[in-house]
C-alpha cells in the first residue's frame, strides 16, 4: 500500500503537533532505522492479523500513512485519518505519549506505552503503541512508524478480573463465614479477613501456621483424606465437565482457637485450578459450635431421660421382687431366731440353725441392695465425715481385695460433713472397692482410694443423676483401678440391676451404689476405657453440721414382758404365725387375720382390749390403707404399726400425718419385732 499526500483539514495547533512541539530538535542520527522495501505488504498482513494498526507520521506529526485496520480499532477509515484531525489521545495519557516520542527521537530505541484514543463512536479505546524509530524522507525531513494494537479485549478482561476480585474481597469481608484456601499439604495459602474474629489469628498468621496444627488430632486423618479426594477429583475431571455438576461435600471438624477453645466448623469446599496450573482447595467454613453444643446437650438430656426411665422401671421391678422376698424371708429368719433362742446350750442343732439364719440374712442383704437401687431403702441420716468413714473401714477394705493388688489410700483431712447414713455409705465404699478388685488382671494391679471436696459451678457433665444436683460444694469419694476398663456399651449399663460381666456376679453391687447415691441426693461420675482402668467418683452435697459418731444398735430385748392384746393382720400365714409366737412369748395375747376384711371384723369385736395392731400394707381385697381407715373409724385412738416389705419412705407417704404408731420393715428378727411393739405400746 503506497503513501498518499492529501490536502488536510487540520486545525491550527492540533494535539499531535503539540506533542511534537515538545521536542522540535531533529532526531539523533544514530536513531534512524532501516526501511525494508518490498516487504511492507507482508508486514502489514502480519500486523493486521495481530489486530494492530500501522501509522506513519512525518516530522510535523501529520499522519501520512494509515493501514486499513485502523477502522477495526478506532472506527475511522484510513481515508478519514489521513484527511482529518481525528486522532485524539485521552488528556491523562498525553504526558507519557510525549515521553516515549522524545525517547524514540533521542535514542532510536523502540518505545511502547498504553494509551486511550477516542473511538469514532465517542468511547475510549485502549491501545498499545510501539514507536519503531525514524527514517529520513526524500524531502529531507524524518518520519516515525507507530504500531498500535487494540487492547480492548485484554483491558475488558482485566477490568472484569479486577471487578471480580473486588467483588470477592467485599463478599469475603462481609461474610459471616471463615474463608480459607489450602494446598494439597494442608498449608493455608489464603485466609479471609474474618480469620481474626473466628480463630484469633490474622490472615498472615494463618498462612504461617504449620499444616493441620490447629485441627483436632482425632479429625486430622479424616480431613486429610476428604480434601485429598477433592484434589484427586480435580485432576481426574474431564475438562468439559461443568463445575456446577460437582456435588459439594460437607466437612465437619474441630479447630482450636488461639485461646485454647475447641470450635466446631462445617466447611463446604471445591478445588479449582489456578492460572499457573496449581490446584487449590477453597473452603467456606461456618462456626457451628453453638449448634453442636445444643445437639450434645439435647442428646445428653435424652440419654439422661432414657436412663432415668430405665432406672425407674427397673427400680419398680427391683422393689417388687424385694417386697416378695422379704415376705418369704420373714418367717425363715424369725423361726431360726426363735429356735436358736430356745435351744439348750451346746445343742448340735444350733450350727444348722445358725447356717439357716446366716443364709436368710444374706438373702435379706440382697433384697436390701435391690431396695437401695430402687431408692426405697429407709435412711437414718446424720452428719458424716467421709474420710473418717473410710479410715474406720481400712482393714475391711484391705481384707476385701486380693493379696496381689496394691492399695493406695489417700484421704483429705478436715472435710465438710455430708448428710448420710453410715451403713449405706459403707456399702457404697465396699461395693466400689470390690468391683475394682474384681476388674484387675495379672499385672500392674493397683487400686486408688481418694476423698476430697470440690465446688461445682454447674451440673457435672455425663454424671449419673448429675441433672438433679445444684451448684455448690460437694464431698467426693473416689475409687480408681488399673484393671481391664469398660467399653461404652458396658459403661452405659453398669448400674442396671442384674447386669454383670462377671461369671459369678449377681449384678446388684453397682446397682445398689446407684440407688444409695440417688437416695442421698448425690451424683456418680464414671470414666473408663478398655485396657486403661476405671474411675468411679461419688459426689455428695456438703453440709455445715459437724460429723457425729454413729449410734450403737439397741441391746437385746429377750427379757421384755407385757400384757394386753395385739392384732396381727397379714395375708402371709408364715408372718402371722411368727409374730404370734414371738409376742406370746413376751406375755401378750395375739389375734391374727389373713386379710383386711377379717382384721376389721376382729378389731370391731375386741376394740376395747386391743392395745396394738400390726397391719400389713399390701393385701388382696382390702388393702392396708383402707383397713387403717376402717379401724380408725371404729376407734380413732387405735395404735397401728405398719408392716411392709417395702421401705418406710414409700409406704408411709399416703398415711403421713394420720397417727401411725410406727413402721416395721420385713424381714425382721424376733428382737426387732419386740422393739417396735414395745416402743409403740410405751408411747402413751
Amino acid at each position: 500500500m503506497s503513501k498518499r499526500k492529501r490536502k488536510r483539514k487540520r486545525n491550527s495547533g492540533s494535539q499531535l503537533e503539540e506533542i511534537v512541539g515538545e521536542h522540535e530538535q531533529p532526531p539523533h542520527p544514530e536513531a534512524a532505522i532501516p526501511i525494508l522495501p518490498g516487504r511492507a505488504d507482508r508486514l502489514l498482513s502480519i500486523l493486521e492479523s495481530m489486530n494492530a494498526w500501522v501509522g506513519e507520521f512525518d516530522s510535523q506529526a501529520r499522519l501520512i500513512f494509515s493501514s486499513p485496520h485502523v477502522e477495526a480499532v478506532l472506527g475511522f477509515t484510513a481515508e478519514e485519518c489521513l484527511t482529518t484531525d481525528c486522532i485524539e489521545f485521552h488528556p491523562a495519557d498525553i504526558p507519557q505519549v510525549i515521553a516515549i516520542s522524545r525517547k524514540v527521537r533521542e535514542t532510536g530505541e523502540i518505545a511502547t506505552n498504553e494509551a486511550r484514543i477516542r473511538h469514532k463512536n465517542g468511547h475510549w479505546v485502549w491501545v498499545a503503541n510501539s514507536l519503531l524509530g525514524w527514517y529520513a524522507s526524500d524531502e529531507g525531513g524524518f518520519h516515525t512508524i507507530c504500531v498500535s494494537r487494540d487492547l480492548s479485549t485484554l483491558k475488558n478482561a482485566e477490568a472484569a478480573r479486577l471487578e471480580s476480585e473486588t467483588r470477592y474481597r467485599i463478599v469475603s469481608e462481609m461474610s459471616a463465614d471463615l474463608i480459607l484456601e489450602l494446598d494439597l499439604s494442608g498449608s493455608v495459602t489464603y485466609a479471609g479477613p474474618g480469620s481474626d474474629s473466628f480463630m484469633g489469628y490474622t490472615a498472615e498468621e494463618m498462612k504461617s501456621l504449620p499444616p493441620w496444627s490447629r485441627a483436632h488430632p482425632d479429625d486430622v486423618e479424616r480431613i486429610r483424606a476428604q480434601i485429598a479426594e477433592e484434589f484427586r477429583r480435580e485432576v481426574d475431571d474431564d475438562f468439559s465437565e461443568s463445575r456446577s455438576s460437582r456435588d459439594l461435600r460437607v466437612i465437619e471438624c474441630r479447630v482450636r482457637h488461639r485461646d485454647g477453645r475447641w470450635l466446631w466448623f462445617e466447611a463446604l469446599g471445591l478445588t479449582y485450578r489456578r492460572a499457573d496450573g496449581e490446584i487449590r482447595y477453597l473452603a467456606v467454613s461456618r462456626d457451628v459450635t453453638e449448634r453442636k453444643e445444643a445437639e450434645r446437650s439435647r442428646r445428653e438430656l435424652e440419654e439422661r431421660m432414657q436412663q432415668a426411665q430405665r432406672l425407674d422401671s427397673l427400680g419398680v421391678l427391683a422393689g417388687g421382687i424385694a417386697h416378695d422376698f422379704n415376705n418369704l424371708l420373714t418367717p425363715i429368719l424369725g423361726r431360726a431366731g426363735l429356735a436358736l433362742r430356745d435351744l439348750p446350750p451346746g445343742s448340735p442343732i444350733a450350727a444348722h440353725l445358725e447356717s439357716i439364719q446366716q443364709s436368710a440374712e444374706r438373702a435379706a442383704a440382697l433384697t436390701s441392695q435391690m431396695l437401695a437401687y430402687a431408692g426405697q431403702r429407709p435412711l437414718r441420716v446424720g452428719p458424716l465425715d467421709l474420710s473418717k468413714q473410710v479410715e474406720e473401714m481400712r482393714e475391711l477394705i484391705i481384707a476385701s481385695i486380693s493379696g496381689h493388688a496394691t492399695l493406695d489410700i489417700r484421704l483429705a483431712r478436715g472435710l465438710p460433713a455430708v448428710e448420710a447414713e453410715a451403713a449405706q455409705i459403707g456399702q457404697v465404699i465396699m461395693n466400689l472397692v470390690t468391683n475394682a478388685a474384681e476388674s484387675l488382671g495379672e499385672a500392674d494391679n493397683r487400686i486408688f482410694v481418694r476423698t476430697g471436696v470440690v465446688d461445682l459451678e454447674s451440673a457435672p457433665r455425663g454424671a449419673l443423676f448429675g441433672e438433679t444436683i445444684a451448684r455448690g460444694q460437694y464431698v467426693y469419694f473416689e475409687v480408681k483401678d488399673t484393671g481391664c476398663g469398660m467399653d461404652d456399651e458396658t459403661r452405659d449399663r453398669v448400674f442396671d440391676p442384674f447386669f454383670t460381666t462377671k461369671f459369678a456376679g449377681r449384678g446388684l453391687g453397682l446397682a445398689a451404689v446407684a440407688g444409695i447415691v440417688r437416695g442421698h441426693g448425690g451424683a456418680l461420675q464414671v470414666e473408663s476405657h478398655p485396657g486403661r482402668g476405671t474411675r468411679f467418683r461419688v459426689l455428695l452435697p456438703a453440709v455445715s453440721t459437724p460429723a457425729v459418731a454413729h449410734a450403737s444398735p439397741p441391746a437385746p430385748i429377750n427379757e421384755w414382758r407385757a400384757n394386753g392384746t395385739v392384732l396381727v393382720i397379714d395375708d402371709d400365714e408364715g408372718v402371722c404365725e411368727l409374730a404370734e409366737e414371738v409376742l406370746r412369748g413376751a406375755g401378750l395375747q395375739v389375734l391374727t387375720a389373713g386379710d383386711g376384711h377379717e382384721g376389721v371384723k376382729l378389731f370391731g369385736m375386741h376394740a376395747d382390749s386391743i392395745r396394738l395392731v400390726l397391719l400389713d400394707l399390701t393385701m388382696p381385697s382390702l388393702g392396708g390403707a383402707e383397713t387403717f381407715d376402717a379401724i380408725c373409724s371404729v376407734r380413732p385412738d387405735a395404735k397401728i404399726v405398719l408392716v411392709s416389705g417395702y421401705t418406710e419412705e414409700r409406704v408411709t407417704v399416703e398415711l403421713a400425718g394420720r397417727g401411725l404408731a410406727g413402721f416395721l420393715q420385713k424381714p425382721f428378727p424376733p428382737d426387732t419385732l419386740l422393739w417396735r411393739v414395745r416402743d409403740a405400746m410405751e408411747s402413751d
